[in-house]
């Protein structure tokens, strides 16, 4: 792995210096350990947690953030779910307006905010994969192979293809950051295979248990219509880091009828990150066409069928299917989105932290969730598509 200035780069009319973070496949770390044997005095970042974290300490140092986020008080509500609560006042109070979306295909609009408007210093660095397959343009699959020079003019690379990360200006938690691939392409808010395989291997080279990656599609509290994932670290295991799973097809998963949020669930096999990007854009892509909204939630836990203490680990990854949400964002304790979904809970206001159990979020959950014959119906359907 590599991080290199490349120089020259004009952003929102700005020119600044990019660094570049390159990584191959080796540099993916797909071995953790459980939470009980994991903490930070014992598990050191390493090259990518330092670079990310550095960077976005940096830029929170330099007020690059709406809001200085503090330590947030947090608690493991009781119950079997074991959700994870965090109160975030801040986040409710200061954050960007959320666009108005009105539908699922909703298309990218370049007067309204997107990440080509930000300030430099509002980058981490661009994320350079290089594979054994050749470089595709437009930024499709392989963006920078081995023989990618240094030298090749700045402005162009992002123009065409550069994959960025950047800080959320208004962090949910530390480290919180955002995946735009191909950032000068103006992508909408909508999955492709090579933008999941590239957000599943950032997840990946984190050596953080607690690193995790998601999506909100349109219509699902994606609050900018400009491709792009969330990232952040959690110092605190998640129930769905071992949950239950049910066969459902070959090897994708659903979740357990005991989870209050009805989904699919994926996990990495061996090294395969390629197949396993491929397999959850088959399912997000038929929900897409059929204007289905969806959250997807990335993090490192056990093998399908192992407790939470299993030394057998993999990368999780779940996609629900949910309710449609236009307009304005409700009321709740809590909006249901990715991370939500997962269990992790970022409160909105004190009365609500104070007041919220297991029974209250699981009922949101629910309300957000398909019903059961949506879902049964929409399991059929896939059944049929993928043969």
């Amino acid at each position: 792995m590599t991080d290199t200035p490349a120089k020259g780069t004009v952003l929102n009319g700005h020119h600044a210096e990019i660094h570049r973070y390159t990584y191959t496949p080796e540099d993916l770390v797909i071995q953790s350990s459980p939470w009980e044997k994991f903490s930070r005095s014992k598990v050191k970042f390493n090259k990518f947690d330092e670079e990310l974290c550095r960077r976005w300490d940096e830029a929170m140092e330099a007020g690059m953030f709406r809001y200085k986020l503090d330590s947030l008080q947090t608690k493991i509500l009781p119950g079997p779910l074991r959700f994870v609560a965090q109160l975030n006042v801040k986040r409710a109070q200061e954050r960007r307006a959320p666009q108005n979306i009105i539908g699922m295909n909703h298309p990218f609009d370049p007067k309204k905010f997107n990440f080509t408007k930000i300030k430099p210093g509002e980058v981490v660095f661009e994320l350079c994969p290089q594979r054994d397959s050749s470089p595709q343009e437009n930024g499709t699959m392989d963006t920078h192979d081995r023989t990618t020079s240094d030298e090749t003019p700045a402005s162009k690379r992002v123009k065409k293809s550069a994959h960025m990360v950047i800080i959320n200006v208004s962090p949910l938690e530390y480290g919180n950051i955002l995946m735009v691939p191909s950032l000068q392409d103006c992508l909408p808010q909508v999955l492709t295979e090579e933008a999941l395989l590239l957000a599943m291997e950032m997840t990946l080279l984190s050596k953080h248990q607690g690193f995790r990656m998601g999506f909100n599609s349109l219509c699902a509290y994606s609050s900018v219509n400009h491709l792009h994932f969330h990232g952040y670290y959690l110092e605190h295991e998640l129930g769905t880091e071992s949950c239950v799973t049910v066969p459902f097809h070959s090897d994708i998963h659903v979740l357990n009828d005991d989870y209050p949020a009805l989904g699919f669930a994926f996990q990495l096999k061996g090294k395969d990150v390629t197949g396993l990007a491929r397999q959850v854009y088959q399912v997000a892509d038929y929900l897409q066409r059929h204007e289905i909204a969806h959250n997807v939630f990335m993090t490192r836990g056990t093998q399908f069928g192992e407790d939470a203490n299993s030394p057998n680990r993999t990368l999780r990854v779940y996609l629900w299917p949910r309710q449609p949400v236009t307009g304005a964002k409700n009321d709740f304790v809590f909006n249901p989105a990715l991370c939500e979904l997962a269990g992790h809970l970022p409160i909105k206001v004190e009365d609500g932290y104070r007041t919220v159990t297991e029974e209250l979020a699981v009922n949101t959950l629910r309300t957000q969730s398909l019903q059961r014959e949506e879902f049964d119906a929409l399991k059929t359907e896939l059944a049929a598509m993928l043969g």
